[in-house]
């Protein structure tokens, strides 16, 4: 079982690159997220820890994405490629009925967590649905890339299926 602790080291050193990124680490049951940003400001902590946040969900082509809106133009969005899961693992992800999401926010030069914080998304099912998809293909990580060419993550967040608000 891993321990996550803010103010010490991110326990998955694979993810700790020093570079920005925001990563889908996938459970059993659903999955979390790492956003590692480099010189986090006091305001992106304090939005990300008790802001006002939206979770959407974007589909296009089969491909899902998770967008992330903490308010004041502090948003993400990023994809999950289920063609990556074997065949056992797939299935026990698609039965899952979890929809838990845990959020990491690491300093990416330091690898330090500085802030989590615990949701749960309505659309988990039309979100692992879509995912369902991806059995067999092999253009998904092409397929994301030009998604992410063809929309801001604004425009993302207008075009989305489906979407749950957290209060403050």
């Amino acid at each position: 079982m891993e321990v996550y602790r803010v103010g010490e080291l991110f326990p998955h050193e694979q993810f700790c690159t020093g570079r920005e990124q925001h990563v889908a680490i996938v459970t059993n049951s659903f999955f979390n997220v790492l956003m590692s940003l480099k010189r986090i400001s006091k305001k992106e902590k304090k939005l990300f820890t008790n802001g006002r946040l939206t979770a959407y969900l974007f589909e296009r082509k089969d491909i899902t994405f998770l967008v992330l809106d903490f308010g004041e133009g502090f948003s993400i969005d990023m994809s999950i490629d289920a063609s990556m899961f074997d065949e056992e693992f797939r299935r026990e992800w698609l039965a899952s009925d979890g929809n838990a999401i845990t959020l990491f926010l690491v300093e990416a030069s330091t690898g330090v967590l500085e802030a989590m914080r615990m949701i749960g998304v309505g659309f988990a099912d039309e979100f692992r649905e879509i995912c369902s998809r991806h059995a067999g293909r092999t253009d998904i990580e092409r397929q994301v890339r030009l998604i992410q060419t063809a929309f801001t993550t604004k425009e993302m967040m207008t075009h989305a299926r489906a979407s749950t608000r957290f209060s403050a």
